[in-house]
């Protein structure tokens, strides 16, 4: 009889005990992080982390330790949130909200640097190239990244990678004047424009894998002469070498971006904004004129700069996150 009464007295235990841990872990997120103010650009970062941890358990065949790449993405989710709680909660210390303000540039850094092996994890072969390729020869006529080599001269080469070099200047041209001035909304508003254009940049990788023209089969070998130039296509040689990723040239995120980082001067920096955009036009010019993307990437990259612009511009006034309402800019 008591071991009839402990069994009953157990399965009466067991949901309660359930309800209780449910009620911990619902009852400490509340108090930790339900009267954080997330932001667009919050959205955007801890959203892409979360779909890839949410990816990789079902398209991994390509991705080694794949586990270990969810606990990361997993572990920048709280470490992003903790910075926002710390930022938001002591807003006029400037160390916290500088951190709670920039944060997302670890995430667009570590987002970057993944896709070298998680850029296959859907389709395992870059079946986009013959795509890419046919396009920009039915669309020019010609190949354009070898058609561009009759071009080449020392000068040219290197005003087209300081052009390329450029496109580094893109983020604190933008976000630091308007820090810097304190215009804390305006700056959160351009990071979240931006942080779109990157992060859906990255997701479309997956699914259109291409190379660059560069290693691109049956391409490649058509190039035979390579650009000079001086100190910047030094630099450039530098950091494509150590900075590049293998098989996200489809669209491309260096166009997408400049852009949206163009289009969110401006809207709140329009002086800045002149500038971008020329430093834009010879930016996208220099992607193919140095053969690191096709010429349809940088066409689909400034397609898709501009609907990322309006889709988050949408979006930040319904949330009540454009600091200039409904005005046009």
């Amino acid at each position: 009889m008591t071991n009839g009464m402990d069994s009953y007295t157990s399965k009466l235990e067991a949901p309660v005990e359930k309800q209780i841990r449910t009620e911990t872990i619902g009852g400490f997120w509340k108090r930790r992080y339900g009267h954080l103010r997330l932001r667009f650009v919050d959205w955007n970062c801890i959203g892409y982390m979360a779909l890839i941890a949410v990816l990789l358990p079902m398209f991994h065949h390509h991705v080694p330790n794949w586990p270990l790449d969810v606990l990361i993405h997993v572990a920048l989710i709280w470490g992003a949130l903790e910075v926002i709680r710390s930022g938001e909660l002591h807003p006029a210390n400037r160390v916290l909200w500088t951190m709670r303000t920039f944060y997302p540039v670890v995430f667009l850094a570590y987002g970057w640097s993944e896709l070298n092996h998680l850029v296959l994890m859907i389709f395992g072969s870059f079946w986009a190239n013959d795509l890419v390729v046919g396009i920009d020869k039915l669309v020019f006529g010609v190949h354009p990244t070898v058609w561009v080599q009759q071009l080449y001269s020392p000068v040219l080469d290197e005003l087209m990678n300081v052009f390329n070099l450029g496109y580094y200047l893109f983020m604190p041209m933008v976000l630091l004047p308007l820090f810097l001035r304190g215009r804390r909304e305006e700056t959160l508003a351009a990071f979240g424009i931006a942080t779109l254009a990157y992060f859906v940049n990255f997701v479309l990788f997956f699914f259109f894998p291409t190379l660059s023209p560069r290693v691109v089969p049956g391409l490649a070998e058509a190039h035979t002469v390579d650009f000079t130039g001086y100190v910047a296509a030094s630099i450039i040689r530098t950091l494509q070498a150590n900075g590049s990723v293998f098989g996200a040239a489809f669209p491309s995120s260096h166009v997408t971006a400049a852009v949206a980082w163009c289009l969110a001067a401006l809207r709140y920096n329009r002086k800045m904004g002149y500038l971008l955009i020329a430093m834009a036009v010879g930016m996208a010019i220099s992607t193919v004129y140095l053969r690191y993307h096709h010429a349809v990437d940088a066409i689909a990259g400034t397609l898709l700069g501009v609907a990322c612009y309006y889709v988050a511009l949408s979006v930040l006034k319904k949330r009540g996150e454009d600091p200039h309402g409904s005005v046009a800019h």
